[in-house]
Parts: structure tokens; sequence; C-alpha cells
């Protein structure tokens, strides 16, 4: 909801709206005087709290108003609001990043966007000698995740162009949202994890590195899905993307119906995949793998342990509720364990079994077909939330930059959505 700039910390600066464009002129002091053009309809105001009605119903139909016309940016103080428009809008051109970096006052001077409030985060760094915050916040398809990017964009354009420190700030993105997103009744690309961006800058504005903190990863979502719900884009990209070699390796179905096989999946043809809305493909991920140095090498075990959740969610038992488990195919079991490194008897044994004590022995008991089907899950769940944080680690490995030098950080951040 709107606030005045009186209640946000000089600090802090909270976004709410969703990834959009839009077009402007070459040139800031062009900028300048084209900007009435952007500024919307006459009849609506960029700046609510200029409104003189503050009721909802005249709230909502400022923003409506402005949302038609093509403006989906409204201000409220240092707060900027979108409305999704559910679509690509023209552009966020270089024209446009420089029209805002070169403004003294982007808030104020030129109409509502998210390179005006990461400007004057870093301007603000640079002017009070003060650390900043970004909150994105919003419901699930609210733009939290593209809002995260632009922002990221901009702050690594202005404060380290052309290094490689800004080519491994960006690669990060598909690497976090291919194993951190995916596709829910609402959204194609719903971040189903919270995180922490910190980006460390020197005391003349200059980034020197990042840190990422993560947290309430949803692994619930590994081993269930509703109707109509998708897992990780990772385990689809992976599935489909792999070389002859590994899919031989790996022991996938030849052709195109990999996606199709594997029950994680949750499809029912390889068709219902909507790959476009992806945030990348396979050639695409581990391209940012190789550019990211602590995970170049590390590619190959990443995409075993994958497979082997993938496999993990076929695996089946004889019998059901509270009958003995055993396993209905050995072939899957020993699929799993090939990709783990580790005994396939043993596996089986750990998921099928468990050593109780009695006295002072420990006695073997067989898992009913329930609990072995919760072992596996348990199982799934916890190697892929470790690989996850395994990701995270190495990413912050690389970025990760300490020293007298850190003197600032800008925060963002990304409140991940949930679902109605």
């Amino acid at each position: 909801q709107p606030c005045s700039a009186s209640r946000t910390p000089e600090f802090c600066h909270r976004l709410t709206f969703e990834h959009s464009v839009k077009r402007c002129t070459s040139g800031s002091l062009l900028w300048a005087k084209m900007a009435h053009k952007d500024w919307g309809p006459r009849d609506t105001e960029s700046e609510l709290t200029r409104l003189k009605s503050i009721t909802d119903k005249a709230l909502l139909q400022n923003v409506e108003k402005r949302y038609r016309a093509g403006n989906i940016y409204t201000r409220s103080g240092r707060i900027v609001l979108a409305v999704n428009p559910y679509k690509k809008l023209p552009l966020y051109t270089e024209e446009t990043l420089q029209a805002y970096k070169a403004s003294l006052a982007p808030q104020v001077e030129l109409p509502p966007h998210v390179y005006a409030v990461a400007a004057s985060a870093h301007s603000g760094m640079l002017q009070n000698s003060m650390s900043q915050s970004v909150i994105i916040s919003g419901e699930s398809g609210a733009g939290k995740t593209e809002t995260a990017k632009i922002l990221l964009e901009y702050l690594a354009e202005v404060s380290c162009s052309g290094s490689d420190l800004h080519t491994r700030v960006l690669k990060t993105n598909p690497i976090m949202e291919s194993f951190g997103c995916a596709k829910t009744v609402w959204n194609n690309n719903s971040s189903r994890f919270g995180k922490f961006l910190t980006l460390q800058f020197s005391a003349s504005g200059r980034m020197q590195g990042a840190f990422m903190k993560t947290y309430l990863l949803e692994k619930s979502r590994i081993t269930s899905q509703l109707p109509g719900e998708q897992n990780y884009h990772v385990l689809y990209t992976v599935a489909k993307g792999l070389s002859s070699a590994q899919r031989t390796e790996f022991g996938l179905p030849k052709g195109s119906d990999a996606v199709e096989s594997f029950k994680l999946l949750n499809l029912k043809k390889a068709g219902d995949v909507k790959w476009a809305d992806f945030p990348c493909d396979f050639k695409e991920l581990t391209e940012a793998f190789a550019v990211i140095p602590s995970l170049n090498d590390k590619q190959a075990s990443c995409w075993r342990v994958i497979m082997a959740v993938l496999y993990l969610g076929n695996l089946s038992f004889t019998g059901q509720g509270e009958d003995d488990a055993k396993v209905k195919d050995p072939a899957v079991v020993a699929a799993v364990a090939r990709l783990l490194s580790c005994e396939t008897a043993q596996l089986e044994k750990a998921i099928c079994t468990q050593n109780m004590k009695a006295g002072l022995d420990w006695i073997s008991k067989p898992n009913t077909v329930a609990y072995a089907s919760d072992v596996k899950n348990a199982l799934t769940k916890a190697l892929y939330s470790r690989l996850f944080d395994y990701i995270v680690e190495m990413v912050n490995v690389s970025l990760e930059k300490s020293g007298d030098e850190m003197r600032y950080f800008i925060g963002a951040v990304d409140i991940f959505g949930f679902e109605c």
C-alpha cells in the first residue's frame, strides 16, 4: 500500500512491481525534455501523494488509468509500484540507463522506474556514506524476480561495467532461477525461495564483490506438485539438454521423451513444457556455470545429483500400506546408487529397513511401504536442497570479497511470493 516518504528510512527503498520497460530518447538532456510523454495521462498523477483524494477507489483508479495508457509505474515517495503487464514492453535500453545514471535526483526529475530506485540507492550510498537496502515484495507473479534482475543489471553496469565481476554477477541470475524457480498456477517462473543479495562497494562506489544468502527453499515441491504446476526448472533443463554421451552414462531414454519418463517432472507428454518460459536452456546454463570459477569444474557432479533426484522419483515398492517394503524395479535403485557412487545393496537397505536398538544390540526392522516412501522422499528433498545450498556457497566463493576496500553495501531483499 502507498505511504508517504516520511515513513520510509533514508537508507531503505521499497519496490513492489513487475518487470516492464519504457521507451526513452537518447541522452539525458533530451530525455528530460521529452519526459512529459512518459509521465502518464494528464488526468493522472505519477506521484500518489499529489492526489486530491487518497481513498482506495481514487488510488486504484489512478493506477488503472496509468496502466491502460502504458505507464505501469507509479510512485509514492520512495516507494515504486507497478502493475504486472504480463507481457514484455519495448525496452530497458542503454539510453534509459544512462539517463537515470546522469540525473542527480532521478526519483524527482524522471518518471517512476526501477532505474530511479537503483540510482537513488547508489547515489545515496555515496552522498551519505551509508549502506542502502532495497526491499522487493509482492504476491506470486508480481515480478519480484525480474525486478531483482533489473536492479542488479543497473548497479552492475554503473559500478563495474566491462569487468570480469560484472559478467560473473549477471551470470548468477540464470543459475539461481534454474535451481530456485518453478511454474506455479499463477506464474510460469515463480521464485520458490527467498534471498538477500549484498553488493559490496568501495568508498568510490565501485562494486568489489557480492554475497547471497538464501532461505525458505520450498522443498515440498521437489516430490509433490499441484495439478498444472511443475518442478524446479533445472530438472527439466538437464533431463532434456544432456549430451548423447551423458545420456548414455546416466541411462536416459533415447530421443526427446526423457522428460516424460520421470515422475517428478509431473508431465503427461513432453509438449506440456513451455521451454520459452524457462530462464535459460542447458547450453546457457553450462555457460553460466563456466563463468563462475568455483562451479566450472563441478558441472558433471551437479548433473549427476540432479539425475539421482529424478531417478529416486521413479523408485517404487511392491505391496502397499503396512506391507514390508521391497523395491519393485532393482534397476532404478541401481541407477541411483551408480550416480551417487554408493553400493546398491546399502542404498536399498537404508531405504527399506531401519535399525533399532534393543538393549545392547541393534536389530534391523523392515520398513512398511508407506514409511519407505517417506524415507525415499526425504532423501530426494535432502539431495536437492543440499545441492542448492552448495551452488549458493560456490557462487559466494567466486563473488565475495573481504578486506578494507569493502566500505558499503547495497542489499536487495527478494521475498518470494505465496500463492493465493
